[in-house]
């Protein structure tokens, strides 16, 4: 119990120590909040001049996105909590938090545990208010309650009402488990009829969802319900492996989670849990592949994969004891690449083929950007300059500087990061959380090593 807590304090601390500041995805959700808790309706009318990321109907201004991560920061908000930064980390930052210790509680391994925490994209949407993170805690505790249907079920209904996308994946947990299929739907369904009653309230049926009533310049003519269209192959190869959106340069270190696989199935060992990983991983890229936004917009790494990322756990922990130096080596980049990416911006500008390299490091190193980078107009984010927290787009702007010019308190920590109360706009703001986790996990590796 005492490394659960200190674990999940210590991921908790890292990940609230960032924001990453507004934008139109982050806006549009909170403004689903605002209304939820100040208006008490589901349209955004009042709100919806901060984002592009709308759905239209019946006169009325909605949230693009899925409603749940807007439904549980209505909690925090109700209770005084009324910022979208403190919103972000009383549920994203929580729920990343949450995850990783289901991690470790999952694969025994403190070390793959905290490879997750910080060496993956886990840490970057823990910072920026997506729901993301929230959908991949609850999908994975419907993964692991095989034991408790009713957990297992309201765990998976929350995960789709984050994001639709977790549907596929709950269906497979579901008809993967032996038993206790009906107790699971069961303890879903009212979730099922929340969702119900809110896309017949806003769009005019229960089965047509926020992403099918979104506005005409995110469709594309022909494709299915307007956004899916044929697998691409060219796709998958972006997601995974290219320098733009692909998770193992992002993250490496998850190249083990292949090697683990066939050590597993060469063993027979764990097939049943090892197909289900397989199998919603699968569903996830094959969604990811067929989304005609499949790069995410203004990103790090393929964000529509999120949900999927702790399946990679239970392969990568088969691989353990294999190969420890390039274990060592391989999580020391993905640590350093996601370290920089929180630092400096969490959501580099879709226009940037090389985020890690020709946005992330120039500006945490340099604090301006290589000549070459693109521009992005109308928006303003190449002005957005810096070593740390560069994002300058507060939770009220449809576009950077819009309402709050360069160089005003509102521009300036529109995105931040703790150390930043002492260093602002510095490398050195970085400082005291690299200290804290130096000496939390040496304290805890010199505890473990005597109590051997």
């Amino acid at each position: 119990m005492r490394e659960r807590a200190g674990l999940f304090i210590l991921v908790f601390v890292a990940y609230a120590y960032f924001y990453g500041g507004g934008g139109w995805n982050q806006n549009a959700n909170f403004d689903l909040t605002r209304a939820l808790v100040e208006r008490h309706t589901f349209a955004i009318d009042a709100y919806y001049t901060n984002t592009g990321d709308v759905s239209a109907h019946g006169g009325h201004i909605y949230a693009n996105k899925a409603p749940g991560l807007s439904m549980l920061a209505a909690i925090p908000y109700a209770l005084g909590l009324r910022s979208q930064s403190a919103c972000t980390v009383s549920i994203c930052a929580l729920c990343g938090a949450l995850l990783v210790v289901l991690i470790f509680d999952y694969t025994g391994s403190m070390f793959l545990a905290l490879v997750f925490a910080f060496g993956t994209y886990l840490w970057a949407y823990s910072t920026v208010f997506f729901a993301g993170v929230p959908a991949a805690l609850f999908l994975f505790l419907a993964f692991l309650k095989r034991d408790n249907p009713w957990i297992a079920g309201v765990a998976g209904a929350l995960a789709v009402l984050c994001n639709y996308a977790a549907l596929p994946a709950v269906i497979i947990i579901l008809f993967m488990r032996r038993d206790g299929i009906a107790r699971m739907i069961a303890a879903a369904a009212p979730f099922a009829l929340l969702l119900a009653i809110y896309q017949f309230r806003c769009f005019g049926s229960p089965f047509r969802t926020a992403v099918e009533a979104t506005t005409q310049n995110f469709k594309t003519p022909g494709a299915f319900l307007g956004f899916l269209v044929a697998p691409r192959f060219d796709v998958l190869v972006m997601i995974l492996i290219s320098r733009y959106r692909g998770l193992l340069f992002l993250s490496p270190v998850l190249v083990f989670a292949f090697m683990g696989g066939v050590i597993l199935i060469r063993r027979r060992e764990r097939l049943r849990e090892l197909t289900c990983a397989i199998a919603i991983v699968i569903a996830f890229l094959i969604v990811n592949m067929s989304f005609n936004g499949w790069h995410g917009g203004s990103a790090i790494g393929p964000r529509y994969l999120l949900p999927a990322l702790p399946f990679f756990a239970l392969p990568m922990m088969a691989a353990l004891r294999y190969m420890r130096p390039m274990w060592i080596a391989l999580a020391a980049i993905s640590i350093a690449f996601n370290f920089a990416v929180v630092a400096v911006n969490p959501l580099p500008s879709r226009t940037i083929a090389d985020p890690i390299f020709r946005y992330t490091f120039p500006l945490l190193i340099n604090g301006k950007l290589p000549s070459d980078t693109p521009p992005f107009p109308p928006y303003a984010w190449k002005v957005s300059l810096g070593h740390v927290s560069v994002n300058r787009q507060t939770d009220d702007e449809l576009a950077t500087f819009e309402k709050h010019p360069a160089g005003s308190p509102e521009a300036e920590w529109a995105s931040y990061n703790v150390g930043e109360f002492l260093a602002p706009g510095s490398v050195w703001s970085l400082v005291p959380l690299i200290v804290i986790i130096i000496i939390v996990i040496g304290a805890g590796t010199l505890r473990l090593s005597r109590a051997r």
